[in-house]
């Protein structure tokens, strides 16, 4: 009788850790595997024994997170399941918010907004971007989160947006936060091909020659000393040194070089940080193969 008791409160031990949540495997899941449906699996199982509001909170962005990915790889013929699927991403994500505020649950809100609103169209984007941006901007201003993938999302939104008097696109600013993902990018868990790409079509699309870089970068430095905000400082964080402002990859400064001179060295750094990579994952490879393709067009 004993040794049955002991048997099942054994198994009951082991079936309250199964259950439990564990944020590390959940994003080896997507990150490293970027096996979505199972990390979805995985989280759908642990929401109910979530211990309080915060962990519920993070399974819910992460059940965000997997949603809207999943979503992005449904082709764009198919209005009706992608609307569906973002809608449901953006759902999550508010019920994460509205659980315990965290800047990933705004990230994700934000991310799946925006993905509602190029679904629908460029009207519909604009009307999307400034609600976006102020997601954005408390992530980044109110949790002082410095999230890559948040300025990532700044990138593109002043990338793509018209400027003024339409939206609030400005390409200088794009860039500024674009070069922020970048040095704030996790290069433990990802390759970050992506970021790669985006700053130097940026940059290509800019075209910059070496003196107008160093004068501009030398008046953003007083800009960027001067601003104290998180998303106004980094507008400036091209020129935060001046001219002679370095990139990680570069042995130059941005003021001895072209826009397109970089554009052409970030290209060649992300294609030799793809062939350290023992076993590339499959999206990383189709990155990379963008990446050459696109640096043999502009060399």
């Amino acid at each position: 009788m004993k040794k049955t008791i002991a048997m099942l409160i054994a198994l009951l031990c082991a079936l309250t850790l199964s259950a439990a949540f564990d944020p590390a495997y959940s994003d080896s899941l997507f990150y490293l595997e970027q096996d979505y449906e199972s990390d979805l699996d995985y989280l759908d199982s642990t929401l109910a024994s979530a211990t309080d509001d915060e962990e519920r909170a993070a399974i819910l962005w992460r059940q965000a997170r997997d949603v809207l990915t999943i979503t992005d790889d449904v082709p764009e013929d198919e209005k009706d399941e992608r609307l569906a699927g973002y809608g449901e991403a953006q759902d999550l994500a508010q019920q994460s918010v509205d659980t315990y505020e965290t800047p990933n649950g705004y990230h994700w809100l934000s991310s799946a907004i925006g993905r509602i609103g190029q679904v629908n169209g460029p009207l519909n984007s604009l009307s999307k971007a400034k609600p976006m941006r102020e997601l954005i901007y408390k992530v980044q201003n109110d949790f002082n989160a410095d999230m890559s993938d948040s300025w990532y999302v700044l990138g593109l939104l002043y990338d793509q947006l018209p400027g003024a008097p339409l939206s609030f696109g400005n390409s200088n600013y794009a860039i500024s936060y674009m070069r922020r993902c970048v040095d704030t990018q996790d290069n433990v868990n990802r390759l970050n091909l992506t970021n790669y790409l985006e700053l130097a079509q940026q940059l290509y699309d800019r075209n910059w020659k070496a003196d107008k870089r160093a004068k501009e970068a030398d008046k953003m430095e007083d800009k960027y000393a001067s601003e104290t905000v998180p998303t106004e400082k980094m507008k400036y964080y091209e020129g935060r040194d001046g001219r002679d402002t370095k990139p990680f990859y570069s042995t130059v400064s941005i003021g001895q070089m072209s826009d397109r001179q970089e554009a052409a060295m970030i290209c060649q750094y992300a294609m030799a940080v793809y062939g350290l990579k023992a076993e590339p994952l499959a999206s990383d490879t189709q990155k990379y193969n963008e990446i050459v393709e696109w640096y043999n067009s502009i060399t």
